[in-house]
């Protein structure tokens, strides 16, 4: 999906509420493009220099013609400018994981691999613009996203939620990030869900795959129209505790199953992360004590 104006607009709010500071690292989640929407906002560019002090104007260029996939979502052109110009105009320490090759990348897989331990907890905003929608494994994804991650960073997640239908593997349900959140005791720090306002109808691809096994809805086609919607999320990561993946189960729902209850500690557990604190508290008091002994 690449780098729009709505992240951007974001960015300039989390500047300004204290969120982001100066000399910040940042870790992208694929070496994202910048959108033409995003390279038009001169004045959302100048503005958000300003907030970061920098005199030097940026380099970034022009939009550059292009068309639309579906909806209104935009096809990025290949030879449009990487988001890392944009990152290294405003003064952040910039890195991306990515399989292409791409500069200042970490080549690694988010279906299977780890991440170096030289890099984990290293990041003060990790961000997922339109790339794990693209993942078949989405505990990985978000488990690489957490161990990246510094105490009190932010991650920046804006992900399709409906329509967009041969743009990725996986739309998002907001419950997701819901669950999420409980799992891993993140604190929310912006949450908003948008829709396009074009209105369009199933794919041609769609159609030609359904209809050997449902000739009727040609017939029905006419009558279903969809629109684009993305939802733009972002926490702050509040405890190195492990990662734990969202389950979809309702708060106060208990188990037997010591398994179960081991993965999943912060679902199961009564006041997980208070008690996690605590723990954490005393161990240090412990470790300090046993040092000066």
């Amino acid at each position: 999906m690449g780098i729009n104006q709505s992240v951007l607009n974001l960015l300039i709010q989390l500047r300004e509420t204290g969120a982001i500071k100066n000399h910040a690292s940042v870790m992208e989640i694929g070496a994202q493009q910048i959108s033409n929407c995003f390279l038009a906002s001169k004045h959302q560019l100048n503005e958000i220099g300003k907030l970061f002090n920098i005199s030097d104007p940026h380099c970034l260029p022009d939009p550059t013609p292009t068309h639309i996939t579906s909806g209104t979502l935009e096809h990025l052109n290949v030879n449009a400018p990487l988001a890392s110009k944009f990152w290294k105009w405003l003064g952040f320490h910039y890195a991306s994981i990515d399989i292409d090759g791409s500069i200042d990348s970490v080549p690694i897989d988010l279906n299977f691999d780890s991440i170096p331990r030289k890099i984990a907890r290293k990041f003060d905003i990790v961000t997922n613009l339109g790339t794990t929608e693209h993942v078949a494994n989405q505990l990985n994804a978000f488990k690489i996203i957490h161990e990246l991650t510094a105490k009190n960073g932010i991650m920046i997640h804006d992900l399709p939620s409906q329509g967009m239908f041969n743009h990725g593997l996986i739309n998002y349900n907001p419950k997701f990030f819901w669950m999420l959140a409980r799992s891993n005791g993140y604190e929310w720090v912006y949450f908003n869900y948008m829709s396009d306002l074009a209105a369009y109808t199933l794919p041609q691809n769609i159609i030609d795959n359904v209809k050997p096994f449902n000739a009727e809805i040609i017939d029905h086609i006419k009558d279903y129209t969809a629109s684009d919607c993305s939802m733009l999320v972002v926490f702050r990561k509040i405890y190195h505790s492990p990662f734990v993946p969202p389950l979809d189960v309702d708060s106060g729902t208990q188990t037997t199953n010591k398994i179960l209850k081991k993965r999943y500690w912060s679902v199961f557990k009564k006041r997980a992360f208070i008690k996690y604190r605590i723990y954490n508290a005393i161990r240090k008091r412990l470790k300090s004590f046993i040092s000066i002994s």
